[in-house]
């Protein structure tokens, strides 16, 4: 006996009984080819790490099946590719048969959510903050004559001088 998981991920944007239709299909076209399902959860919306077909949240599924044979996954992860609804999937064989999970359905998880809308405005205030430190005078703390010493070696050492060259010359004058 071999033991599946497959983890595919459907639209974000199609309703739950759009997705519970599709976890039917799936699980009804799965059946046909003589596998004992195991489990086949609804783990929810989740944010991708990278966009995939201008999406950046996707909903889960899990399923984890048994086949006494293989021959029809090629089919199957065909179909799983034409299937429109489905953006990624991902099948592996697993070395020991997993553990039966009640059916545990996360619709949406709130703190996922939370989390990104935070994670956003953090990356939108760090934008901000940039771009106010590249406004920012960067001789903040520094009295005027340090000021104008700076702005000396500055010039200077756009002509192409070095730091040394520039110290002997002062000394000298």
């Amino acid at each position: 006996m071999r033991y599946y998981e497959l983890l595919y991920i459907v639209n974000p944007n199609l309703e739950d009984d759009k997705v519970k239709n599709i976890i039917d299909e799936i699980g009804n076209e799965i059946n046909e080819y003589k596998v004992s399902i195991i489990n086949h959860n609804l783990w929810g919306k989740k944010r991708l790490a990278y966009p995939i077909k201008n999406n950046k949240y996707g909903t889960y599924i899990l399923l984890q099946f048994s086949a006494e044979q293989f021959d029809f996954l090629k089919e199957f992860e065909r179909s799983l590719i034409l299937n429109k609804s489905v953006i990624r999937h991902q099948l592996v064989r697993l070395d020991e048969e997993p553990a039966k999970v009640e059916n545990i359905e996360l619709i949406v998880d709130k703190t996922d959510s939370i989390e990104d809308e935070n994670l956003e405005m953090l990356e939108n205030d760090s934008i901000d903050n940039l771009e106010d430190e590249e406004d920012a005078d960067d001789t903040e703390g520094i009295d005027e004559t340090e000021k104008t010493e700076l702005a000396e070696k500055d010039d200077k050492s756009d002509i192409g001088e070095s730091e040394s060259e520039q110290e002997i010359k002062e000394e000298n004058k």
